[in-house]
């Protein structure tokens, strides 16, 4: 008899290396908003571009330290493997953020132009801390989702601004995204956690997962700065749907029939929308302050099952896994569409700017930002989580020489801690209020998360260069 096996999908951290963790370091620095123009305009609002002068190049790159520790609570945080203390799931990443790019004022008081590379979401983890080559067995609850996760999406923008009146401007760009993903996840395929087998967590099947892809968005915005006192902008971008498709392998454990086949995998995965409002004040011709609003429309995209990534499996010839002999894998067949819950919130994030222009080359420059949540508790696992926090840089350039002017940047984020007491964990019966649907898995594999205290670090370093002609 054959049996039908839905391997626990990839929980991808969602909005947690893109929201309020790493995204928030504010490419092209403390002063960029929907309401600057300079060429940091063409991520935030496109139609500030149309307010630049002459040709500006802007080169701004950060790397963010994000440790991530999960301790689980379940089961009394005992592991019935082993009778001990489950070990503490530990991710350490460096994430880029970075932006690229230039403006040219093509029409005087009328039309400027902008192109733009920026990895606007990223995000992964990598929770193999203490494991030599990323070997099994992973002595954590973590593995029920994913042990390694890299996210990449690289926004290509080419952007127009144009100026309607004296003072007020529109502009839009059209986004290239390119979409790859790399990652390496676990199941305990019985749900028995390794109990029949011989030693904790060796009886796990392993996918490794290798996928690009590429898709389309598009930004569009409104500028005013018809006032001495006052600069106003508003944008709107769609961010579409991140689609790879590459290639893997599936290792299947020995108790089950062994095997370790290729593999075709594809993943789809909703992008949230997202709104930027930000009003700046030149208080005196040294002292810039402003204000500003991101809300990124996750329940939009991603508050159900629609939104839930979709991970799909098949055989190297197009067959299910475990169809045909010559996969290698007996007694076993792999479902084609598996599911991993994101189920996440629309979440804002507040900020504030001041720059203060000391002489004619030096500048000094601060941004501070509170940021919400996107993750519901019950949605919460190690790799699907975000967190609130208070968040800010520091900044400074010089003008070295002309036209060029050198910066660099410290950014700090107090995250708060999240302890969660009401995961999608051990949820079985529909009538339990704390059931969700059918693509959490109250039967094993499971995919959701565990109770447990979740904590944080995020640091940031950053270097940018600026030339104008």
């Amino acid at each position: 008899m054959r049996r039908s096996l839905l391997l626990a999908a990839l929980l991808l951290p969602s909005s947690t290396m893109a929201a309020s963790i790493s995204a928030t370091g504010y490419p092209g620095g403390p002063d960029s908003g929907a309401a600057t123009p300079n060429v940091g305009a063409i991520h935030y609002n496109p139609a500030a571009i149309a307010a630049t002068e002459g040709v500006q190049v802007m080169i701004d790159g950060y790397a963010a330290f994000v440790r991530v520790d999960a301790t689980t609570t379940r089961n009394d945080g005992i592991d019935p493997n082993t009778g001990e203390p489950y070990a503490v799931a530990q991710a350490r990443v460096t994430v880029p953020v970075a932006l690229l790019g230039a403006t040219w004022k093509v029409i005087p008081d009328r039309l400027a132009v902008g192109f733009a590379v920026i990895d606007a979401f990223v995000g992964g983890g990598d929770y193999t801390a203490g494991e030599p080559d990323l070997e099994a067995p992973w002595e954590s609850h973590q593995r029920y989702s994913a042990v390694t996760t890299t996210i990449l999406t690289l926004h290509l923008i080419p952007a127009v601004g144009v100026t309607v009146i004296d003072g007020v401007h529109v502009g839009a760009g059209l986004k290239y995204i390119i979409d790859s993903i790399d990652a390496v996840q676990t199941a305990d395929p019985l749900g028995n956690e390794g109990q029949s087998v011989d030693g904790p967590y060796m009886g796990d099947t392993i996918l490794e997962a290798h996928a690009k892809g590429h898709h389309l968005g598009w930004n569009a915005g409104v500028f005013v700065d018809r006032w001495k006192y006052l600069q106003v902008g508003a944008s709107y971008a769609d961010n579409g749907d991140f689609t790879a498709e590459g290639t893997g392998s599936l290792t299947v454990p020995t108790w089950l029939g062994g095997g370790s086949p290729e593999a075709q995998v594809t993943f789809d995965m909703p992008l949230p929308a997202v709104v930027n409002v930000w009003a700046n004040s030149q208080v005196s011709d040294k002292l810039m302050v402003g204000a500003g609003w991101e809300y990124q429309m996750w329940s939009n995209c991603c508050g159900d099952h629609e939104g839930d990534l979709r991970i799909g499996v098949l055989s190297s010839d197009g067959d299910l896994l475990g169809e045909d002999p010559e996969d290698g894998i007996t007694g076993l067949t792999i479902a084609e569409e598996q599911f991993s819950p994101r189920r996440l919130w629309n979440a804002s994030n507040f900020m504030a700017s001041a720059g203060y222009q000391a002489n004619d080359k030096l500048w000094f420059g601060a941004k501070g930002g509170y940021h919400q949540n996107a993750v519901p508790d019950y949605a919460v696992s190690a790799t699907n989580i975000d967190y609130q926090s208070v968040g800010l840089m520091l900044a400074g350039r010089v003008q070295v020489a002309e036209p060029l002017v050198v910066g660099v940047s410290y950014s700090k984020f107090m995250i708060f801690d999240r302890e969660i007491t009401n995961s999608a964990w051990d949820v079985r019966d529909e009538d339990d209020p704390a059931y969700r649907d059918e693509y959490f898995s109250p039967k094993n594999p499971y995919k959701a998360g565990t109770n447990g205290l979740y904590t944080a670090k995020a640091d940031m370093v950053g270097v940018r260069i600026d030339m104008q002609f």
